[in-house]
């Protein structure tokens, strides 16, 4: 009997957020969320501890309202899965230091019908085969096992070129894209995690694969 994915759900750890469903004011939303999670005086805080460094040119730290920057960046993140235009898309955002007014990852989740595992990690291996931007500096396969079925995927670190850091000078961005492969079904859930920089993780790998523990998938027959 073929099984086809007609849900999931995704516990996930501390410090990461669930965009939810249907959002009407996402900036009212994103600075809800950032108020929440930014403790008061977090800035000053912040401002404090990087003067203890003495600066070269002597200057002081501005003080930049971490509550604000954090919104923006949440924001961000909740109108990409709205400008998606993808069905049943999840979307979620890690904060691990909420008083730094930044978003250290953010997760999708999108189920896919039809699709097997071997195909999808031939679609892997020819993305980054056939990819012409220099800026793909690491690409491995993960192959692995969740309660949810099967893990293939790959770890990828990617080079941006960013002027404002000096020409040639690239910013790391490290991404683990997967699939997610119940047994019986032909459908898969697609998973990606994108890191905002490579100290996020120690092991993005493995602690993306971990994460995927608390996914729950609902079956039903065709």
């Amino acid at each position: 009997m073929t099984r086809r994915v007609a849900g999931y759900e995704l516990s996930l750890d501390e410090g990461w957020v669930l965009v939810p469903d249907g959002l009407g004011d996402v900036d009212a939303w994103a600075r809800e969320i950032a108020v929440g999670l930014v403790p008061p005086g977090a800035a000053e805080a912040e401002a404090r501890a990087d003067d203890a460094v003495p600066h070269l040119d002597g200057a002081e730290t501005p003080v930049v309202d971490p509550v604000e920057s954090l919104a923006d960046r949440i924001a961000d993140v909740a109108r990409s899965a709205s400008d998606s235009g993808i069905a049943a898309l999840a979307v979620a955002f890690l904060v691990r230091r909420p008083a730094l007014g930044d978003v250290d990852a953010m997760l999708t989740v999108v189920a896919q019908a039809g699709l097997s595992a071997d195909a999808f990690a031939a679609d892997l291996e020819r993305l980054v085969a056939e990819s012409d931007d220099p800026s793909s500096v690491y690409a491995q396969a993960i192959d692995g096992t969740v309660p949810a079925g099967d893990v293939r995927g790959v770890h990828l670190m990617v080079g941006h070129l960013d002027p404002d850091l000096g020409d040639g000078v690239a910013h790391l961005e490290e991404r683990v894209a997967l699939g997610v492969f119940p047994p019986g079904s032909p459908d898969m859930l697609e998973v990606t995690v994108i890191a905002n920089g490579v100290s996020v993780f120690d092991d993005m790998a493995q602690e993306v694969i971990d994460l995927l523990a608390g996914l729950t998938v609902e079956l039903e027959a065709a």
